[in-house]
């Protein structure tokens, strides 16, 4: 859904140009005066109003002022004919984002408009995460297995240090989010903001700046006050660095420096900031291969490596299966109104038996699935998507003479396919309708060697 802007301005030829310039990308209002700004403010709640400030029947310092009584987080961008410094001034001070001259650069509307939606966005991350749920990150919640018991262990004592960077390693959807909030939470009663990036989803000439923030002026687009970045919206809290593999160099050489002085520059600034941040990284590869292959920094491989918590993957945590299934049944059930409360010994052995590639992330969506799907209050082993029939007994003592052996029949086809396609996994499910997942399922349970 298209983001909403509300255009305020008394000259129908401006607002049919703004309207013009902008209902491509934002589904645009527009109004004519103050007092029906402030009625479709109301009706509509636009997240964005352009704000002229010479309407006919009210100031627009008056309309500004109104607005940000009734909605103090919706963002208003002043538009004026005259660069007026104590009015510019005052509409900073009642809470504007940001002004544009008459006549409208287009480009400066659209960089405007995209920071001014960046800020936005930013500030509500900020909001929720700094009024957590706490509970819900106690360490606990993360399992009771022997491999993760150690692991805790280790996140107990570096909780209560936050001057320590911690490398946090383990496969994509294993908990390595979670462990980093649960370290977060558990060191302070106080624990300030934890803020996630995930360097992946940051283009790389923007990765300093995101991280740093920049000063006004430092490159062309940047925010005409200029911007906080990463670090310092973390200040007092938890920096969370993901997928630190894909940093780029560059931006590596200058993480090492923060680490090592406590203390950066904004991008095009001067003036010397200083960092209150516990500084946790996560990857999903291993670092040291990365370092012997010069992708990544050996230096701060070391710096960001001061301790380490692996995770392991789900498959290797049994006793955590079933626990995070029960779990996650009670989270939907109180989601969708149902009322699943066991699990058949069929459905049992399946989750125990199923590798779980997308580990604790993987059998949450499953289970949130079968919640929503389903009926009853018993969780069967056909609702499981990797199950392709119900899970036959290993005895098959019991079995008719002239019966036919169906799991000798499964395997048959599934070599037969296998050999078709020489060992091709995803050529055999084709051959056999069957998807690769679940053939991949039968594979291991019938011990088939590829």
């Amino acid at each position: 859904m298209k983001r909403s802007v509300l255009i305020v301005d008394d000259d129908s030829s401006v607002r049919m140009a703004l309207r013009m310039a902008l209902e491509s990308r934002y589904q645009t209002h527009t109004a004519k005066c103050g007092g029906e700004a402030l009625k479709q403010a109301e009706a509509i709640a636009p997240e964005m109003i352009l704000l002229d400030i010479g309407l006919p029947d009210m100031d627009g310092l008056e309309v500004l002022r109104q607005i940000k009584i009734l909605f103090p987080q919706m963002i208003v961008i002043m538009i004026t004919a005259v660069e007026q410094v104590k009015t510019i001034v005052e509409t900073m001070r009642l809470g504007a984002y940001d002004y544009l001259v008459k006549p409208v650069d287009t480009q400066d509307l659209y960089i405007t408009l995209h920071n001014a939606f960046e800020n936005k966005k930013l500030q509500d991350q900020i909001r929720i995460i700094q009024k957590p749920d706490m509970d819900q990150y106690h360490l606990d919640i993360l399992g009771k297995s022997p491999k993760i018991m150690t692991a805790l262990q280790i996140a107990r004592k570096v909780s209560a240090n936050p001057d320590i960077p911690v490398l946090i390693t383990g496969e994509s959807g294993s908990g390595k989010g979670v462990m980093a909030k649960a370290i977060h939470y558990s060191g302070s009663e106080k624990p300030g903001p934890f803020v996630a990036v995930n360097c992946g989803a940051i283009a790389k000439d923007l990765m300093e700046s995101e991280l740093f923030g920049y000063e006004r002026g430092a490159f062309t687009g940047a925010a005409a006050e200029g911007k906080k970045g990463y670090f310092e919206t973390a200040s007092g809290g938890t920096l969370l660095l993901d997928e630190i593999d894909v940093m780029p160099l560059s931006a590596q050489a200058k993480l090492l420096g923060v680490l090592e002085e406590r203390t950066f520059y904004r991008v095009g600034g001067v003036r010397k900031i200083d960092v209150s941040t516990r500084i946790i990284s996560a990857t999903n590869i291993d670092l040291e291969k990365a370092v012997n292959q010069e992708l990544f920094r050996k230096d701060l491989y070391y710096r960001l490596n001061v301790v380490r918590i692996d995770i392991p993957p789900l498959r290797e945590r049994g006793e955590d299966i079933l626990c995070f299934t029960h779990k996650f049944m009670a989270d939907f059930n109180g989601k969708f109104g149902k009322h699943f409360t066991s699990i058949s010994s069929e459905a049992r052995n399946a989750v125990l038996a199923y590798p779980w590639p997308g580990n604790i992330r993987e059998l949450r969506n499953v289970i949130e699935r079968i919640i929503l799907l389903e009926e009853g209050d018993t969780l069967q082993a056909e609702y499981l998507p990797f199950v392709v029939e119900p899970v036959e007994s290993e005895d098959s003592s019991t079995q008719s003479t002239d019966s036919i052996d169906y799991i000798e029949a499964s395997r048959s086809l599934i070599q037969e396919a296998l050999k078709r396609t020489r060992g091709n996994v995803l050529g055999a499910s084709r051959l056999l309708n069957l998807p690769a997942h679940k053939l991949r399922y039968r594979i291991k349970k019938l011990g088939i060697t590829l």
